[in-house]
Formats: structure tokens, C-alpha cells, sequence
């Protein structure tokens, strides 16, 4: 798909992201956010717009509670794979048997195509993520017995197992755990203190509990996604985040341009495309989003620009039957009607 023209407006400048005071622009997010909390156990959800500051707010848990991130946490692997290919450590058209050579097709499986869901490398999730921790081994040990599933380059299926290569990748290539950089990386130096690395066999006691349709979950290790859905979070965090990111303070402005520049359409969908660690969808309503979704047993994750409005909005929730998506077109609605 070729990006769409607003995609020029790249980097973006980011205003002041200290907190909003201007009633008129926190008023009717006071408002929307009561009426999304009916919805969910709990939610953190935030919005930024240049001029009037950064909006957060938690309902239904103490201030500072985490949510899994989920999906999102992509982005910030491919931000780590563009940082690392910028010192020249790395290339996106190496291939996988610098690392993994006993993996099918190795030879053929580049860092491009795990960044772009499109190396063949799919393994279809069985059940929701529940129970112990996992290590990604033993779902690379699952690759090495059914090999791609198309060859690579010529189709795209979204991949977890994919990021969690890049994330070992990125280990073998720093010299240091993923957790680590992603911390001295991403993390300090962009002051995300609500933002954890998530760790096996280690729950997040700042971490709300998963619901589905209102009902707790069972025990659930969250690391097991590793770099496929590596961090807790608050809506607040991923806001600051991703307004740095779409400004190129975390990879450089060429980096940027390429996680944009090819874009493949997700699922079948003619509106909705993935390019390298970010989300470009065009939705009636909302109009162009620049965007990561997550999900995850017992959570939901979104943080969007909305190009026509030029707002950077997050919402998480903690029930997988209640979309963050909603809750970002609920709060876009309310700043339009204000």
C-alpha cells in the first residue's frame, strides 16, 4: 500500500507534554472518561495536543496502576532494531542464519521481514496466553518442526514469534538482555518511569488484573510474549512514548520514514496496514490513524495520532471484551464536540 499523504507531516513537533490545566480541553475528557469506565473494571487513559498539555486520568484503580501494553511493545523492538542497524550492527537484510541457522529457511528470513509480519515464520495461537512463564525457545522449537508457512517476502501474517526472534536478535547484537535495552535505550532516556520491563516468573505488583467480560482470569505470566508484548504500562507513559517516537527522538528521521515508507495491508483489510512496528489505518470517524494496538489474556492497548485532529490519545483496559480502540474514538468524539 503506498502511505497516504499526511504521512509527510513526519516527524511531528511535540509540544509541551506537562499536565493540562485549560477546562475546556480536560472537561469533556473528565466527561467521556466517566462514561467509558461503565465499561471496564479499570482504565487508564491519557490525551495530548500541542498547545494544551497532556490529559491522563486512571479509573477503577489506584493512580499509577500498570496494564499490559501488549502488542505495542513491537514498535519499541523495531525502534531497537533501527537504533542498532543506525550504529551499523546490524542490517535489515541480514538474514537469520547469522543467528539462528538451524531455523527452515534461515538463509532466506531477513530482520526486514520479521519486521514486516512477513517471513513466513507463523505459529496460530492454540489458546489464550494463560499459566506459567514460557520461554520464546519453545516456540522457536515449534518453528524449527513446521518451518514458514509461505515462503518468505510473499505474504504477511502477523507474526509473534517474529518479534521475539528480533528480541533475541537484539540481545545477541547489544550484549545485553532485551530488558536492559529497552531500559538504557527507550525507557531512562525518555523518563518513562510507569513503564516496566515485564519479567519471567516476576509479576508486576503494580499490574491491575485481567478480566474477561468482567470475570478475573487465572494465573498469568505476561512475560511470555517477550519482545512480541514486553512491557505494563500507563496510558500517560505510552503517550509520551509514542508523541517521541512519530518525532524521531528515538530512531533518526531516515529510521522514521522507513517504519512508514511500505505498509502491508493487516488481515485482509483494505483500511487497515502494518509497516515496520506501526499501524496505519484510515477509519471513517476518526479519519488517519498512526497507530499500535495490543491485546493480550485479559487486556486491551491503543495509542494513536490522529492526524486531522493532531492528537496523540492512549487508553488500556483491563477486560479483553472492551476495545481501547472504543475509548479512543470515545475521547476523539468528545474534544470534536467540545
Amino acid at each position: 500500500m503506498s502511505p497516504p499523504a499526511w504521512l509527510d507531516q513526519l516527524p511531528r513537533t511535540v509540544g509541551s507534554l506537562s499536565p493540562a490545566t485549560d477546562t475546556a480541553f480536560t472537561d469533556p475528557l473528565d466527561a467521556a472518561a466517566d462514561a467509558i469506565s461503565a465499561h471496564a473494571p479499570a482504565l487508564s487513559l491519557a490525551v495530548a495536543r500541542p498547545g494544551s498539555g497532556l490529559w491522563s486520568t486512571t479509573r477503577g484503580a489506584p493512580e499509577g496502576s500498570r496494564f499490559a501494553a501488549a502488542s505495542i511493545g513491537k514498535s519499541m523492538t523495531a525502534a531497537l532494531v533501527f537504533q542498532l542497524a543506525h550504529e551499523g550492527r546490524l542490517q535489515l537484510g541480514d538474514t537469520l542464519d547469522r543467528w539462528f541457522p538451524d531455523l527452515p529457511s534461515s538463509h532466506l528470513v531477513t530482520l526486514d521481514h520479521l519486521l514486516t509480519h512477513t517471513s513466513g515464520y507463523f505459529l496460530p495461537a492454540s489458546s489464550p496466553l494463560s499459566g506459567p512463564y514460557m520461554p520464546p525457545e519453545d516456540h522457536f522449537a515449534r518453528l524449527r518442526d513446521t518451518g514458514p508457512v509461505f515462503c518468505p517476502g510473499t505474504n504477511w501474517a502477523y507474526s509473534n514469534v517474529g518479534y521475539q526472534l528480533l528480541g533475541r536478535i537484539t540481545e545477541a547484537v547489544d550484549g545485553r538482555s532485551y530488558a536492559a535495552s529497552l531500559q538504557a535505550r527507550i525507557l531512562a532516556p525518555l523518563g518513562l518511569d510507569a513503564t516496566h520491563v515485564l519479567q519471567a516468573d516476576t509479576p508486576d505488583p503494580m499490574m491491575v488484573a485481567g478480566h474477561v467480560g468482567g470475570e478475573p482470569v487465572g494465573p498469568v505470566d505476561y512475560a511470555t510474549p517477550f519482545a512480541a508484548g514486553p512491557v505494563s504500562s500507563t496510558a500517560g507513559d505510552l503517550v509520551r512514548y509514542w508523541s517521541a517516537l512519530l518525532a524521531a527522538r528515538i530512531t533518526s528521521p531516515a529510521a522514521l520514514g522507513q517504519m512508514t515508507e511500505t505498509l502491508y495491508p493487516m488481515f485482509g483489510q483494505a483500511n487497515a496496514a502494518y509497516g515496520r512496528g506501526i499501524q496505519v489505518s484510515r477509519i471513517d470517524g476518526p479519519g488517519l490513524l498512526v497507530h499500535h494496538s495490543g491485546g493480550v489474556t485479559g487486556f486491551t492497548a491503543g495509542v494513536a495520532w490522529l492526524a486531522e485532529d493532531d492528537l496523540v490519545i492512549a487508553a488500556m483496559t483491563n477486560d479483553r471484551n472492551v476495545p481501547a480502540e472504543a475509548a479512543i474514538w470515545s475521547l476523539t468524539r468528545a474534544l470534536r464536540a467540545s
